[in-house]
């Protein structure tokens, strides 16, 4: 079969399509469609890129999320944390919308839209896709599958707590067999996990049992 013969067009919901199409026409994309009657529909695109937005009355918030593969990832994260700050005078890493935190050497980062749609922004064949994917774990060492875990928590799960501690249990075991740079690695993973739940704390954004919680009503 010719693979053109089909095309998967995901349609995320949205709360209102016109203060959704303007979050992501700030952003760098263009409006292409959009229908108010019979029911709200709209379109945006950017560089071949589409997301199709519908309105869904009623519908419980969750995780709604999409891929966006792109040639250079660290460049889109500059342009659209140059767009957020012009748009709201800073750029949220929580509440909503907001954009996740990317540190450097990282292959992706998280957008979330107004009407909390995840669109997960991943480097063409990312470096790092073995310590996401445990493509062979069976030559991992402990520390590298703490690693490889860690970074899961951290970019899917937004569980920082939980990858802390799967960090610090990996480093408390450390062997000789692990390596200098791994160790520092996982070290600096630990760091800045630190940092950004401290940002969480002061923001009112972690709970006392150390979960994350975002406030929907956040600007």
């Amino acid at each position: 079969m010719n693979e053109k013969d089909w095309t998967t067009v995901p349609v995320l919901p949205c709360k209102a399509i016109g203060e959704t199409l303007a979050f992501w026409e700030n952003l760098g994309f263009t409006i292409t469609y959009r229908q108010d009657r019979p029911y709200q529909y709209g379109v945006v695109e950017r560089n071949g890129h589409q997301l199709h937005f519908v309105r869904v009355k009623g519908a419980e918030a969750g995780y709604i999320g999409c891929l966006m593969m792109v040639q250079d990832v660290g460049q889109v994260y500059t342009n659209f944390t140059r767009a957020l700050k012009a748009m709201l005078g800073k750029v949220p890493h929580t509440g909503i919308p907001r954009i996740s935190r990317m540190r450097p050497g990282q292959s992706r980062f998280t957008i979330t839209d107004v009407s909390e749609n995840a669109v997960i922004v991943i480097q063409f064949g990312e470096k790092d896709q073995v310590e996401y994917e445990d493509a062979d774990p069976a030559t991992l060492t402990p520390l590298q599958k703490a690693i490889s875990l860690a970074l899961r928590l951290r970019d899917f799960k937004e569980d920082y707590p939980a990858a802390v501690k799967v960090l610090d249990t990996a480093l408390a075991k450390m062997g000789e067999a692990e390596s200098a740079e791994d160790e520092v690695k996982a070290r600096g993973i630990r760091s800045s996990l630190t940092d950004l739940m401290e940002d969480l704390e002061r923001d009112g954004h972690l709970s006392s049992d150390g979960k994350l919680w975002i406030d929907v009503s956040a600007p």
